[in-house]
């Protein structure tokens, strides 16, 4: 089986604080530098122009400027990046890029060349810290984008808050739940009962949900 039809690993990359590199500085590199910054990636961008969204982001020193047209030196200046993304407007240079990057053992997305691609990018709904991750191996994007739509569409905002509640209560649910099996099923129940939209914990305060609900364990 060709590596390119194989099944994907999706995960979710903890960038914050680490180095990446946007070779490009237009529209589509301005989508990506979008979604890096959200998770505090340190975003450097090479290119001898820029988009004037991405120009104001190095302005307010959010995003550090190369001005200078790429070239395989740049992949080995430090600090080295962890990922690179070719979003330049030519694909040949993107997937020279590409290439460059997988002989050094860098991780790169080619914009619109998931062939070339070490990693692809999904469509993502975010909901504060509850993020779906739409994927089609790269074969659609198009159709990735009208399933993401509706899941927008359906998604409440409150998963977000609920997140969060989830969150700060799972070490006093451990050291009040220790067995594991009892505690899962502790937070399945919980979760299910809290998109209910009988519960109201999804529209309402989902941390005084969450106090009411672990007071039942008492």
């Amino acid at each position: 089986m060709d590596q390119h039809s194989m099944p994907h690993y999706m995960a979710e990359l903890v960038l914050a604080g680490r180095q990446t590199l946007v070779v490009g500085g237009g529209r589509v590199a301005r989508r990506k530098i979008e979604g890096l910054l959200i998770t505090g990636a340190r975003v450097t961008v090479v290119a001898p122009a820029l988009d004037p969204l991405v120009a104001s982001r190095v302005a307010a020193g959010e995003v550090i400027h190369w001005p200078e047209c790429f070239s395989e030196a740049l992949l080995d200046r430090e600090p080295r990046p962890v990922l690179v993304f070719a979003a330049t407007d030519r694909a040949e240079r993107n997937r020279e890029v590409a290439a460059l990057c997988a002989q050094r053992g860098l991780w790169c997305n080619s914009a619109d060349d998931p062939g070339s691609s070490g990693f692809l990018v999904p469509a993502m709904v975010r909901r504060g810290e509850v993020v779906v991750a739409v994927g089609s191996g790269g074969r659609s994007p198009a159709l990735s984008r009208v399933l993401k739509e509706r899941i927008e569409a359906w998604l409440e905002p409150g998963w977000g808050g609920l997140a969060q509640a989830f969150g700060r209560w799972r070490g006093p649910v451990t050291q009040r739940i220790p067995d594991d099996e009892t505690r899962q099923n502790f937070w399945r129940a919980t979760a299910l009962e809290a998109v209910n939209p009988e519960t109201g914990a999804l529209s309402g305060d989902a941390e005084a949900w969450m106090i009411q609900r672990l007071k039942r364990l008492e």
